[in-house]
């Protein structure tokens, strides 16, 4: 640290509220000064999801800014006449900070004192980084389970259905791709499920969804492998 003599290189400190740290930095930086300060992002309940997961609800999640060095924010030092005035202005559109001053005048941090702050900072990213990616298999493994689920439901309901289909109804098979094309011929109707026949000895219990009677083209039954 060193006075204000010389300020190529080197930051003043600017302090205020731990909660205001980031929204400072921000606001400052909108308003064209160099500043920065140290911030990690978390994940956490959207404003009114703290509940959803105690129902049994997917809670919507949100990225915020954590300061790592609450209070501090750093702004280069050949601004600090501006920002000097800024922090004194009765109507400021800034968060309330002031300048740290100690024994009487502006102590200086040079730009490597505050490497192992860029490196806190930089970990804290690759941390997130890291727990993006995993978020993003978790959601996709979610995503699957959630298909999964809803498929296997989609058949159980699909395996209740009935059809009335008498022995020797010409019928095609949906579904299936190694029927595609093909005609059977039911030979045993079981509500559920029939016995269809494709040709010689080959005959197959196939569920009744999957079942659909021939359609009719030129006033002829389609041919398929079995007649």
């Amino acid at each position: 640290m060193s006075g204000t003599t010389g300020t190529a290189g080197t930051w003043c400190i600017l302090r205020t509220s731990g909660g205001r740290t980031v929204p400072l930095s921000k606001s400052l930086a909108e308003a064209g000064f160099e500043v920065w300060t140290p911030v990690r992002t978390i994940r956490r309940p959207a404003p009114g999801q703290g509940r959803r997961l105690v129902m049994g609800q997917r809670r919507k999640l949100i990225d915020v800014d954590l300061a790592i060095l609450p209070g501090f924010v750093f702004a280069r030092a050949d601004q600090l006449h501006d920002l000097a005035r800024a922090a004194s202005a009765e109507l400021s559109p800034h968060p309330s900070f002031s300048v740290f001053h100690q024994a009487g005048r502006v102590p200086l941090v040079r730009d490597a004192s505050i490497t192992g702050l860029r490196a806190a900072e930089e970990g804290a990213r690759e941390l997130r980084r890291a727990e993006m990616e995993a978020e993003t298999r978790d959601e996709a493994r979610r995503a699957r389970a959630d298909r999964m689920r809803t498929e296997s439901n989609r058949r159980k309901m699909l395996r209740r259905v009935t059809k009335d289909l008498p022995s020797r109804t010409e019928v095609m098979v949906e579904g299936m791709r190694a029927f595609d094309g093909l005609i059977g011929i039911v030979v045993e109707g079981r509500g559920a499920t029939a016995i269809v026949e494709f040709g010689g000895s080959l005959r197959i219990e196939i569920e009744a969804w999957q079942l659909t009677p021939a359609l009719l083209q030129n006033g002829n039954t389609q041919q398929g492998v079995a007649a």
